[in-house]
């Protein structure tokens, strides 16, 4: 009777474990999944991986008509083109341009080299200039004179000590810079920020519009300039999911499969620990634990299949229309349509993505909540987009207040929202709110 009841427990502890785990690779993303199966491998002598360099699956047409197809080579290629590539770093940029510049001297090169090797991935300077200087051993007015030739390449910004710095180093290089612009970017930037307009003006003894129009310049620029290169490390995201438009303009759902290692039997290392009968259990316990493996990771293929499909009906208008928008469609809308739990849905679609006719989508991105309405069920999506218009429309010297975008949306809409909805809304945007949006002309003060 013990010994009946142990064996229960033990085997209700490996089911708890093996649930737990597949729970865990539902959720996993295509690089944890292939991290943990190479884990797996590093302790299970019977697990082989096999990386996959073509398609050796079919894939299944998304709808109801028993067809199957296999996905082309060329298929392939298409949908997963500009999905990871590595791209152009900062460092690329700058070294181009120094190798090609004529009129700098080998050593101003080799300092200009090292300066570029202390930029941080933003383009601003890592270091404070007079520790690089005392590294290198040059004067910080040489150290000053050299940065100043940094700072003339390109990207405009690149090399600043500071914020200010960077946006008075591309206000500098347009035409229409006021001359006072510098001044106040350099040591008033955060009362600019803040918006006091009416403070700046009287100090400087300008008019509130021409603060107001240094404002407006300052958000053209890029206040982090490296950025917009790629890192030294590319980081890639494989996407779980293709989705590719068939003649007849339905949507075509395929799993990625190639981008996951096959799994098999180490047949021969099998057959010979069977051999001795000290390692004959161990070879079994092993032997199952693939065979589990591969039906774990079958079955995540198969939910995160199911669950894309849904997804791709109920969001064709928006994947296959540039101008398209996203249904109300929620983790339990999908659970119903499939007959499974919430919690299944949100680990099949978290940490994935699907390369669509719209580009590279996160399928979490595909859920859109409900607003109601008295007639019909709206998306936050509508009424962000009818925030927006109301916003852009409005009076600048008197913005909408939130309370007042409520009230409108519910006499033109005819959507109930308060005012704090509104505001998180309006946040979401990244609008301000009305006292921030307040424009000056002739007639306001």
């Amino acid at each position: 009777m013990e010994i009946g009841l142990l064996q229960r427990q033990t085997t209700s502890l490996v089911m708890t474990q093996e649930l737990r785990q597949a729970l865990h690779l539902l959720q996993y993303s295509s690089v944890d999944v292939i991290a943990y199966l190479r884990e797996q491998a590093l302790e299970n002598p019977l697990l082989e991986l096999h990386e996959q360099s073509t398609l050796s699956r079919e894939r299944e047409l998304v709808g109801t008509r028993p067809i199957r197809q296999p996905m082309s080579s060329d298929d392939k290629q298409a949908a997963l083109q500009n999905v990871a590539q590595r791209g152009r770093t900062l460092a690329d940029e700058l070294y181009e341009q120094l190798i090609e510049s004529p009129t700098l001297s080998e050593n101003d090169k080799c300092e200009l080299t090292y300066l570029i090797g202390n930029l941080r991935e933003d383009g601003y300077l890592g270091e404070a200039l007079p520790q690089l200087c005392a590294d290198r051993n040059i004067t910080e007015s040489e150290g000053e004179r050299l940065l100043a030739i940094l700072q003339s390449f390109e990207p405009a910004g690149v090399g600043a000590r500071s914020l200010g710095e960077c946006l008075a180093l591309q206000l500098k290089r347009m035409p229409d810079c006021h001359p006072l612009a510098i001044d106040i970017v350099l040591n008033h930037l955060e009362a600019l920020a803040a918006r006091k307009w009416k403070q700046l003006a009287k100090q400087y003894g300008v008019a509130v519009q021409d603060i107001q129009h240094l404002y407006d310049q300052l958000k053209e620029l890029d206040p982090k300039p490296g950025l917009r290169y790629s890192k030294e490390t590319a980081i890639y995201v494989q996407p779980d999911v293709l989705m590719a438009k068939d003649e007849s303009g339905k949507l075509l759902v395929f799993m990625n499969d190639d981008i996951l290692p096959a799994i098999r039997v180490h047949e021969e290392y099998d057959h010979l620990l069977k051999q001795q009968v000290e390692t004959s259990a161990y070879a079994k316990q092993k032997r199952q634990h693939v065979e589990w493996l591969k039906r774990s990771l079958e079955q995540r293929q198969q939910t995160v299949r199911r669950v894309a499909e849904v997804l791709a009906s109920m969001q064709a208008d928006y994947l296959l229309q540039p101008s398209g928008v996203l249904k109300p469609l929620t983790l339990n809308d999908v659970a119903q349509v499939l007959g499974i739990h919430e919690s299944t849905v949100s680990r099949a679609t978290a940490n994935k993505y699907a390369q669509t006719p719209r580009g590279l989508v996160e399928l979490k991105t595909l859920f859109s909540g409900h607003v109601s309405k008295s007639d019909a069920q709206l998306t936050n999506h509508h009424v962000k987009v009818w925030l927006k218009e109301m916003i852009s429309v409005e009076d600048k010297s008197k913005p909408l207040s939130d309370q007042k975008l409520a009230e409108q949306l519910r006499i033109d809409k005819g959507v109930a929202l308060s005012r704090r909805v509104v505001a998180k809304y309006r946040d979401e945007l990244g609008i301000l709110p009305s006292s921030k949006r307040k424009r000056y002309n002739e007639r306001t003060g």
